[in-house]
């Protein structure tokens, strides 16, 4: 018998119980943290004037669609760093050197804070939105 074949045929033997995990347990392929609670929906301050759209993918990626209504521009960011506690957490979008920071309380959830910090350091935008 050819040893390449037998390699082979090892090698798929050892392999078949991993992707068939994978492909009936999608949640096996994903990496990404599992304790932490991300807000969802769109969110909107007093104004009507910022409009914040929160999701999570089926693969794990956490998005941000931001949209100034008046000037209608928009931008959309993607996989933040995260942060917090049993209270609240905190998910840091990046943009070149920009930040925008969402805040979420637990004890809040209709609620998200929207902080937009400039590349010196100085906060641009602080905004409490509701869920719409």
């Amino acid at each position: 018998m050819n040893i390449k074949v037998l390699a082979l045929a090892a090698i798929l033997g050892f392999s078949v119980p991993a992707i068939i995990d994978i492909a009936l347990n999608p949640q096996t392929a994903v990496a990404m943290p599992t304790d932490f609670v991300r807000p969802t929906g769109a969110f909107t301050d007093n104004n009507q004037e910022w409009v914040v759209k929160l999701s999570l993918d089926h693969f794990g990626i956490y998005t941000y669609e931001g949209q100034n209504v008046k000037k209608g521009s928009d931008l959309t960011l993607k996989n933040p760093e995260m942060s917090g506690n049993s209270q609240s957490y905190t998910y840091t979008f990046k943009n070149q050197n920009y930040k925008y920071i969402i805040t979420y309380h637990l004890a809040d959830t209709k609620h998200i804070r929207l902080t937009v910090v400039n590349p010196q350091g100085n906060t641009i935008l602080n905004k409490l939105m509701a869920k719409g």
